[in-house]
């Protein structure tokens, strides 16, 4: 096996170009070493490789950067997968780019390319983008072909869910060396934002970028390169919002400054109120009124219409604090003014009396309001449930799945990304579909677990699974319980 040293045969033919910083093109040091990873099982394993990760976290970007970095060094061809693209248009689409880069094969037959390339100890490495749309079966064809010729290098971008889907119609992907590209923690994100602020034209101002947008961005994201700049539009108006969040702070603060003042000015006013008003008093002490109180017909109806059990309708709530506040008034006047000390208990009695009747009407109205509210609320929760109930009905089989005996056992098979997946899956394996169930596990996300009939017992599930397909035969026998249990705990 050649070692990446001694392919080097174009590097006198070519000059050699302005080296960049992967680092800087593919945003962080852990995705740059992912590049190097890349570059040294291209130069010394025979085996294909497939490069993998969410759509957006930058598969393209990293193909692309190989292929400038090691042109001079290998014949690098990028192949755009689609549903359309058969073996044999592949294999044109090799043999027109070879003869459009290098003359001296320009009469030359593919099969006479490549041997040409293997006596002379080359490389000739096939980026295949998108691969996730090839047709079934393509890609194991695609395998064996690179498999006969030694010089051939295979490189295949997919998604997380293309790799399974494609384990059930593509079997020689198994045999394939898979590097996954990490998603940007949350700091790395913030870094991100940064450098496409400073780009020309850029949505977002540096300014705007702070730890709270960052963090939203993040969550949003999740750390996948292609989303962030998808929201960028979206975040346009950030440094707007910004500016008017502190003006309306400002405009709050001064109202507030207002408010406090007015009130300063105001109690200064009742205080000289207060005191013309005290020397009123003081001024008419001399005097001797007799008062009559409006209030004993009221206090007589409360007492004995009202009981604890019961809040009788004639009781009305402003009646009773307006004649509470009238006793207070004929009180505040009579106990400095009265020469009979018995008419000014009598007073202080009627204002028990309907103080108490007034706070136990208080004590069985709030009572009444809490239980209106309580009962209220539980209504509320029961009708957002059976919502809950209903919606989930038409996102996955949680009901099939709660109705399943606790004591049974199901086979899950796989977690997919998200519901198109899910479709895909279904489309692809009509045999398994009447059986398959498939569970919303993680809602921010969107993953799906997908799991594979109801059975009595362990053994019955273990017997099942041997006759599923080959990649199947590996999957989880789980307790239909501790399913259901997982499920409740998110609800």
């Amino acid at each position: 096996m050649q070692g990446e040293d001694s392919d080097t045969f174009q590097v006198n033919k070519s000059p050699s170009l302005p080296t960049r910083s992967a680092e800087a093109v593919l945003i962080t040091l852990e995705r740059s070493q992912k590049l190097d990873l890349l570059i040294h099982l291209i130069a010394n394993l025979s085996q294909s490789l497939v490069i993998c990760g969410p759509e957006g976290i930058g598969k393209t970007t990293l193909l692309d950067e190989l292929k400038l970095r090691k042109q001079d060094i290998w014949s690098i061809f990028t192949i755009q997968a689609s549903d359309s693209l058969s073996f044999e248009a592949l294999q044109g689409q090799v043999q027109r780019l070879f003869r459009q880069n290098y003359s001296e094969y320009k009469n030359y037959s593919l099969t006479d390319i490549l041997s040409a390339v293997e006596k002379k100890n080359q490389k000739v490495v096939i980026l295949i983008d998108d691969a996730g749309q090839l047709v079934p079966g393509l890609i194991s064809n695609i395998i064996q072909y690179a498999a006969a010729n030694e010089c051939l290098r295979l490189v295949f971008s997919l998604t997380q869910d293309e790799v399974h889907l494609k384990n059930s119609s593509d079997s020689e992907i198994d045999d394939c060396h898979f590097i996954e590209i990490p998603p940007l923690n949350e700091k790395q994100c913030g870094i991100f934002l940064q450098n496409l602020s400073a780009q020309p034209n850029a949505a977002i101002s540096f300014n705007a970028i702070n730890e709270r947008l960052i963090e939203q961005v993040y969550k949003k994201t999740h750390g996948i390169p292609g989303r962030i700049i998808t929201e960028l539009p979206k975040m346009a108006h950030y440094k707007v919002s910004e500016n008017n969040g502190r003006l309306v702070g400002v405009f709050f603060v001064a109202i507030i400054v207002v408010v406090v003042i007015n009130i300063f000015v105001l109690n200064g006013d009742n205080n000289e109120s207060i005191g013309q008003s005290s020397e009123a008093l003081v001024l008419q002490k001399t005097e001797k009124i007799n008062i009559t109180p409006p209030i004993v017909n009221v206090g007589v109806v409360a007492v004995n219409t009202f009981t604890k059990d019961r809040a009788l309708p004639e009781l009305k709530k402003i009646a009773v604090i307006d004649t509470v506040v009238e006793v207070k008034k004929e009180l505040s006047l009579a106990v400095p003014l009265q020469d009979s000390a018995g008419e000014v208990k009598d007073l202080l009695v009627k204002k028990e009396v309907l103080l108490e009747v007034v706070g136990d009407a208080k004590d069985i109205e709030v009572k009444t309001l809490l239980n209106e509210k309580k009962t209220a609320v539980v209504k509320e929760k029961k009708i957002e449930k059976a919502k809950n109930i209903k919606l989930k009905k038409e996102v996955d089989d949680r009901v099939w799945i709660l109705k399943q005996p606790k004591n049974n056992y199901t086979i899950q098979l796989m977690v997919l990304s998200s519901r198109k997946s899910v479709d895909v899956f279904l489309k692809a394996n009509p045999r398994l579909k009447d059986q398959i169930k498939f569970l919303e596990i993680n809602k921010q996300n969107q993953k799906y677990a997908l799991f594979y009939g109801s059975f009595k017992n362990a053994a019955s599930a273990a017997n099942k699974m041997k006759s599923l397909p080959a990649k199947y035969k590996k999957s989880w026998i789980r307790k239909v319980s501790n399913v259901q249990k997982g499920l409740k705990n998110k609800e």
